[in-house]
């Protein structure tokens, strides 16, 4: 399960390279892929709290998401 953790922690960074990258809705989609699976791990490890943190950096994604699908029509 460890494993997971850290295929997590690659994603978020590679989220924040694209975003830096201005790749903003690629970034987003690897954030929330890596969030999801940080909900994974953090639930087997029985970590709530990083695992609510996790959902709600998910739920702020979409958001941003919905808002820059927004400007773009």
């Amino acid at each position: 399960m460890e494993v997971l953790g850290w295929i997590c922690t690659v994603l978020i960074l590679i989220g924040y390279f694209l975003n830096s990258s201005q790749q903003l809705k690629h970034a987003i989609l690897v954030w929330c892929i890596g969030d999801i699976g940080w909900i994974i791990y953090d639930m087997s490890i029985n970590n709530v709290s990083h695992a609510v943190l996790s959902g709600i950096i998910i739920l702020l994604n979409i958001y941003g998401l919905y808002k820059i699908s927004k400007k773009t029509i």
